[in-house]
């Protein structure tokens, strides 16, 4: 039986238990793509729209079911946007195999260690057999983390005349994840629950916790919580029970963003059958929102619940101004009013059901419409600017 690279990638990855691969075809890597295409070798392909957010897709898939999906790179790791992604899988323990062809430009110099548990170039088909399985072995065994394998396009192309059987391709390795299906704490035996009950008024300007509390009380028990960078992290863990890790998922040694909404995506590919809600600041959304239309390509229902409060401004807490002025991290215009995109109507022109919502009385009805949507939906909720009211 003749093989090409591409399909001898493929056999791997199906031998693997790999069910998906995110990322983004480039001008050394269409081989691959075409592999993954074929009936008979084929594996969803998820395309995203920037590199980075395909490490992060996998991170979360990982995080949330404990199974690595493969990442597609379009050019090399060491010249890559999605190097920070890769640096923040590796810091928190999250399994990934990366793949990419080879530059068409001058070869860059070797990636620097820290950023993957190993990086290995193949540069002969007869080696690539044995690199896949040892980078699956690699990922998986002792402290798990991403694995980087550059594939020449010649390889890529190139035919082995081979039988190669699943049990030769498979990891020896396996990781023991806690199972994120575990059930937890229901409603009534959680805080966020009894402050809804003590929160029933509409008050000027909402702040976080409004909003979480009221989104526990109607999520149900193994629903995924993926929470984004800065101080939402911290009042997501005073608010949400942590004693099953599959139920709450953030960025940990890493505060990455841009990290949440692909993260989200990956969670819900893991975990079809369980809620996903994605709740994220406005200026972390911005860094990651266009992997919206990832969720309409592929009918993926991941609720965005967005905190726009017209910045960083958790950031703003490192700086007390003498005087009164712009805080760093604040989205101002030039005569110094706030500044806002309209995420429900940008939503809605990605293709999805959008709310926004000024008032406490609007949270539970939009946040059972999102939750009941057939699709990706998303809710925006005007909080209040200053990080320390929230």
């Amino acid at each position: 039986m003749k093989l090409t690279g591409g399909q001898i990638v493929a056999k791997a990855l199906k031998a693997n238990g790999v069910d998906y691969v995110a990322g983004m075809p480039g001008d050394g890597s269409w081989a691959l793509v075409e592999a993954l295409l074929t009936a008979g070798t084929d594996i969803p392909f998820i395309q995203v729209m920037q590199e980075q957010s395909s490490v992060h897709l996998a991170d979360g898939y990982f995080r949330a079911c404990g199974r690595p999906m493969a990442v597609l790179l379009p050019v090399p790791p060491a010249i890559s946007k999605a190097l920070g992604a890769m640096a923040a899988a590796l810091a928190d323990s999250s399994a990934m195999l990366i793949i990419s062809g080879d530059s068409a430009v001058q070869r860059p110099a070797t990636l620097a260690p820290g950023i993957t548990k190993e990086h290995v170039q193949v540069s002969a088909i007869e080696q690539l057999p044995r690199a896949l399985r040892q980078a699956f072995d690699t990922m998986l065994s002792g402290r798990v983390g991403p694995v980087s394998l550059e594939i020449a396009q010649a390889v890529q192309t190139a035919s082995l005349d081979v039988s190669l059987a699943p049990a030769t391709l498979r990891a020896s390795s396996e990781v023991q994840r806690p199972d994120p299906r575990l059930k937890t704490a229901g409603p009534d035996e959680h805080p966020a629950a009894r402050w809804v009950e003590d929160s029933t008024i509409d008050v000027p300007a909402l702040t976080v916790h409004k909003p979480l509390a009221e989104l526990r009380a109607v999520l149900e028990s193994d629903a995924m919580l993926v929470i984004g960078a800065g101080r939402i992290q911290a009042i997501a863990r005073e608010m949400f029970p942590l004693d099953n890790p599959g139920n709450h998922l953030c960025t940990g040694r890493v505060s990455t963003l841009g990290w949440a909404v692909p993260a989200a995506i990956g969670a819900k590919l893991a975990m079809p059958a369980r809620q996903v809600v994605c709740a994220v600041g406005d200026g972390d959304f911005l860094q990651s929102m266009q992997e919206m239309a990832v969720c309409v390509m592929h009918s993926i229902p991941v609720v965005f619940l967005v905190f726009n409060n017209s910045g960083y401004v958790s950031l703003s807490d490192v700086q007390v101004p003498v005087v009164e002025q712009h805080r760093a991290g604040e989205f101002n215009l030039p005569d110094g009013k706030p500044y806002s995109p309209d995420f429900a109507g940008i939503a809605r022109n990605f293709g999805l059901e959008a709310w926004r919502v000024e008032h406490a009385s609007q949270l539970n009805p939009t946040f059972i419409k999102a939750l009941n949507s057939k699709g990706p939906s998303l809710v925006e909720v005007i909080t209040a600017r200053g990080s320390r009211v929230n």
